[in-house]
C-alpha cells in the first residue's frame, strides 16, 4: 500500500499530515503563500520527503491518495473574486434573489440595510415558460426564448450561467434543453441548473445554491487545475480528492461539477476526529476549538453525531447543501490588535496571515498581532517555533505592542500584552457561546477538544472562563484538519424532492426516485473502486407537521421505504420534534417533504503512533513566562509532549513546546499523556 497525504491550507500555515499501511508517519507546516497557494503545498511534502530520505518525486510516485481542503472557493465568495455571473429563470420570477426570504437578521432594527443579492435583477433574464407543482408544462419552452436569453446575458459581459427555473424540481425537462442549448451555442460559459445542484423545495435556497455553484466553477476548476499540475509535474502517481463540506472526500471530477461543495472545505474534517478522542475518552459529546493565524473556528459533537446543518450561508447567502456545522470568526495567531478613536482595544478580525505576518516574523509586518503578545508574555520560545525553522523576534514583537497598544492606552508591557489576549479570548468565547449555550448545550458537560497551531497557548484560559474541566489535545493538533483528511471517507450525497406523508404514504414514487437517487451514488462509489463491503447508504427524510413551512431532518431504517418503516419514521418525528420545541402533536399526520441519500466509501482511520511506555527525554529546558494565575513571571520547564511516557503527568507552571505548537500551562493545571497519544489537562485538586 501506498502513502496517504492529507493538506490543508490555512490562512498562515499549510498543514499535512502523511500515512502508509494504515499508520500515521508525520505532520510538517509551512508557511502559506497567498498568491501562489500550490507553493506551501510542495514546501510541506518536501519537508515530508526529507524527514522519511526520500526525493519528493519518489514520495509522490508511491502516493496512491493525495487528499487536498482548502479554503479557495469560500475566500472567493467572500471576496467577491468570481466571474459576472447571469441567470436564466421563470418569467415573473427575476426578483427571487433580491427579495431573498423577506425578512430582516435582526426584526428589531428598522434600519438595517437589505442584503446585496447574489445577482442584481438586471442580470435575470425570464424566459416564457411554467410548469405546475404537479410537473405538467402549463407553458411550454421555445427554443428562441433561450437563445434570446442567452445573447442578453452575453451583452452584459457575463461569462457564467445559472438555470433556475419554477417547479424544476418535478420536471426537469424545460432545464435541461436550456443546458443543451447553452452548452451548444455558448461553450466557454460555465453552466449549471438547479435540478442537478440542489433540487429541493424553496425558490429562493435553490436558486441561491445554484447561483454560488456556477459562480464557483471557473474558480475552482482554475485552482484544481493548477494544482493537479503542479502535483503531476513532481510525479504524483495516485488521485487527487478534495474535502467537502460535509467531511467527507470527493474526486475533483465531482467537485467540478458540484464546486459548492468545496465551501468550508477546510475544517470539515476536524469534528470526526474530536468524536474519536472523546469516544476514546469515554465520552459522546465534544467541543471543538481550532485557532490558527487566522481564524477561529468551533463545532460540536453531540451525543456521538457530528453537529450538521443545511441552513448554512456564506455572506448571509444560504447555500443550501449539507455541511459540518462550523462556526468560523476572525480570531487567530495573526489577528492585529489596535486602539480605536474611542481608545478602546480591539483585535481582529483583520489579520497579518502569513505575508507580511506578526511583527516577531521579521517579514515586514509591523502591526502588534496575538503571536506578539503570546511572544511578549514568554508563551512562545523563539528558538523552537515551527521546530527551529522560523525564529521569532522577542524585541520586534515589544516594539510593536509598546508603540501600537501600550503608550496609546498607558499601560505596561505586561498589561497591554494580556489586554490582547483578553480581547481576542472573550471574542472566541462569545463564538463558543453561540454553539452551545444558545442552543441548550451546557459546555461544561464536553470534552474541550483542540486543533489548529495557536489553540494550545490558549485553551486553558478558554476552559477556564467557560467552566470546563476536560481539555484533550491530541499531538497532531496543529495539524488536525489535515489528519482529518487522511482519515476522511468517500462520501457523496443528493436530495430529491418528493412530497408525501405518512397517511398517504406514495410508496412507488418515492422509492423510484430513491432507486434512481442510489444508482447515482453507486455509480460515484464505482468511480473511486470502493468494494462492496466498504459500502454504506444512509437515507434520511425532511418531514414537518401540516401547515408548517420548516421541517426537521430524520434518519430512516433503510435507502428504500416500505410502509412498515413508515411507523419508525413517524414514532422519530414526533420523538425529536418533542426534544426540540418541547411539544409534540403524535396523534397528527406527518408529511414527507425531501428524501437525502449519502453514499459512503468508507476509510480504515490512520493508527496514531502511541506513547512510549519506556522513560523518555520529554525536557527541552527552562524558560519564564507570564502566569495568569499569580500575575507575575515565573521560571517554568519546557517539555517535548512528542517525548512524554504514557502516563507522564507534567504540573504547571510549564511549556509543552512540539515542533508545530506550543501548550502553556498555568500553575494551576496539570496535562498528563494518556495511552492513545493525546493529552489531558486537567486543573489541580
Amino acid at each position: 500500500m501506498g502513502y496517504r497525504i492529507g493538506t490543508d491550507i490555512g490562512g498562515t500555515f499549510t498543514d499535512l499530515s502523511i500515512s502508509r499501511d494504515d499508520v500515521l508517519i508525520g505532520r510538517f507546516k509551512s508557511p502559506t503563500t497567498p498568491n501562489r497557494l500550490s507553493e506551501g503545498i510542495i514546501s510541506c511534502i518536501q519537508l515530508a520527503a526529507n524527514s522519511i530520505n526520500m526525493t519528493m518525486e519518489n514520495l509522490l510516485s508511491d502516493t496512491d491518495v493525495f487528499v487536498h481542503g482548502s479554503t479557495v472557493a469560500t475566500n472567493a465568495v467572500i471576496e467577491g473574486k468570481v466571474p459576472k455571473t447571469g441567470l436564466l429563470c421563470t418569467q415573473g420570477t427575476k426578483y427571487t434573489l433580491w427579495r431573498g426570504e423577506g425578512r430582516r437578521n435582526n426584526v428589531f432594527d428598522f434600519t438595517q440595510p437589505s442584503r446585496e443579492p447574489l445577482i442584481a435583477p438586471r442580470y435575470c433574464i425570464e424566459l416564457d415558460e411554467r410548469i405546475n407543482a404537479d410537473g405538467e408544462i402549463i407553458v411550454p419552452l421555445d427554443d428562441e426564448s433561450i437563445i434570446n436569453g442567452m445573447n442578453a446575458l452575453k451583452n452584459l459581459g457575463c461569462e457564467a450561467v445559472a438555470v433556475a427555473l419554477l417547479w424544476s424540481i418535478r420536471n426537469d425537462t424545460h432545464e435541461q434543453r436550456v443546458s443543451e442549448l447553452l452548452k451548444s451555442h455558448w461553450p466557454e460559459a460555465a453552466v449549471s441548473i438547479s435540478s442537478q445542484v440542489q433540487p429541493v423545495l424553496r425558490e429562493y435556497t435553490r436558486t441561491s445554491c445554484t447561483v454560488l455553484n456556477v459562480m464557483l466553477k471557473p474558480v475552482v476548476a482554475e485552482y484544481l487545475g493548477e494544482l493537479e499540475t503542479a502535483l503531476k509535474a513532481k510525479k504524483l502517481s495516485g488521485k487527487l480528492l478534495v474535502v467537502s463540506s460535509d467531511g467527507g472526500i470527493q474526486p475533483v471530477s465531482e467537485i467540478l461539477q458540484r464546486p459548492i461543495y468545496m465551501l468550508f472545505s477546510g475544517p470539515s474534517t476536524g469534528p470526526a476526529l474530536a468524536r474519536q478522542f472523546a469516544k476514546e475518552e469515554g465520552a459522546d459529546d465534544a467541543l471543538l476549538i481550532d485557532m490558527g493565524g487566522t481564524s477561529f473556528d468551533v463545532s460540536t459533537v453531540i451525543g456521538g453525531q457530528i453537529t450538521m446543518t443545511r441552513d448554512g450561508r456564506i455572506n448571509d447567502h444560504p447555500t443550501g447543501i449539507s455541511a459540518v456545522e462550523i462556526l468560523t470568526m476572525g480570531a487567530g495567531g495573526g489577528s492585529i490588535a489596535h486602539v480605536d478613536s474611542g481608545r478602546l482595544l480591539r483585535v481582529g478580525p483583520k489579520s497579518a496571515g502569513s505575508e507580511p505576518g506578526p511583527a516577531c516574523y521579521q517579514r515586514g509586518g509591523v502591526l502588534p498581532t496575538v503571536t506578539d503578545a503570546y511572544v511578549a508574555l514568554g508563551y512562545l520560545v523563539p528558538k523552537h517555533f515551527l521546530g527551529g525553522r522560523m525564529k521569532l523576534s522577542v524585541d520586534a514583537a515589544i516594539e510593536a505592542i509598546t508603540e501600537h497598544v501600550a503608550v496609546p492606552l498607558g499601560l505596561t508591557l505586561e498589561a497591554a500584552a494580556l489586554g490582547i489576549l483578553r480581547v481576542v479570548n472573550e471574542r472566541m468565547i462569545n463564538g463558543i457561546l453561540e454553539m452551545t449555550v444558545r442552543r441548550g448545550i451546557d459546555p461544561r458537560e464536553l470534552f474541550l477538544v483542540t486543533g489548529g497551531g495557536a489553540t494550545g497557548v490558549a485553551a486553558v484560559e478558554l476552559a477556564r472562563e467557560l467552566g470546563v474541566t476536560r481539555i484533550i489535545v491530541p499531538r497532531e493538533t496543529s495539524v488536525l484538519c489535515a489528519l482529518g483528511a487522511v482519515n476522511a471517507d468517500l462520501k457523496w450525497s443528493n436530495v430529491t424532492s418528493m412530497s408525501t406523508s405518512i397517511r398517504a404514504f406514495a410508496e412507488k414514487e418515492v422509492n423510484d426516485a430513491l432507486s434512481d437517487l442510489k444508482s447515482k451514488g453507486e455509480q460515484f462509489l464505482d468511480l473511486l473502486n470502493v468494494s462492496e463491503s466498504r459500502r454504506r447508504y444512509e437515507l434520511s427524510t425532511s418531514a414537518r407537521y401540516p401547515l408548517q413551512v420548516t421541517e426537521l431532518d430524520i434518519p430512516c431504517p433503510n435507502s428504500s421505504v416500505s410502509k412498515d418503516d413508515l411507523n419508525t419514521i413517524s414514532e422519530d418525528f414526533h420523538t425529536t420534534y418533542r426534544e426540540r420545541y418541547s411539544v409534540a402533536e403524535p396523534e397528527n399526520d406527518v408529511e414527507l417533504v425531501t428524501w437525502r441519500l449519502t453514499a459512503t466509501g468508507l476509510v480504515d482511520e490512520a493508527k496514531r503512533p502511541r506513547p512510549s511506555i519506556q522513560d523518555s527525554e520529554s525536557a527541552v529546558g527552562k524558560t519564564r513566562f507570564f502566569d495568569t494565575v499569580t500575575q507575575s513571571w515565573q521560571e517554568a520547564a519546557t517539555l517535548d509532549p512528542d517525548c512524554m511516557r504514557e502516563n507522564e503527568r507534567i504540573d504547571g507552571p510549564a511549556l509543552l513546546v512540539a515542533k508545530d505548537t506550543t501548550i502553556v500551562l498555568p500553575t494551576d493545571y496539570s496535562a498528563k499523556m494518556a495511552s492513545g497519544g493525546y493529552l489531558i489537562i486537567t486543573p489541580n485538586d
